[in-house]
């Protein structure tokens, strides 16, 4: 079962900071905050990054790998902080042109399904480690 946030997402400036909106199950009056870590341009560019989506229900932070080609790409991720900490992350974005702060930028607008399944890390067992 999934839950699915909705964002829209710009640079400040050249980046690597990004802001916007945010929605679905984080619930009204969200915001989006992030921070490129990597970026691999290319036929297909690949990104890391950090994602933080907080509204009037929910916040979380997902460690998310990126891959765009063209103007489309796919997500997927972990939910390192706050609700749904430890669950999957995955979603997909399209390129745009929005308007925002009295400026039409390029955006992002897509969508994230937080998925109820939170990764178990395997540990050693004493008779394993020993």
């Amino acid at each position: 079962m999934a839950a699915t946030a909705t964002f829209t997402k710009w640079m400040v400036g050249e980046g690597p900071q990004m802001v916007g909106v945010a929605g679905g199950v984080v619930g009204s009056d969200g915001t989006y905050s992030g921070r490129v870590l990597e970026l691999e341009p290319g036929a297909t560019t690949v990104v890391r990054a950090v994602y933080r989506l907080e509204g009037s229900d929910h916040a979380f932070t997902a460690l998310m790998h990126v891959e765009q080609t063209g103007f489309v790409a796919t997500l997927v991720g972990v939910v390192t902080d706050g609700w749904a900490k430890g669950c999957l992350v995955r979603g997909e974005y399209t390129e745009i042109h929005h308007d925002h702060d009295g400026v039409t930028t390029d955006a992002w607008q897509g969508t994230l399904d937080v998925i109820d399944a939170p990764i178990e890390l395997a540990t050693p067992s004493a008779a394993e480690s020993g």
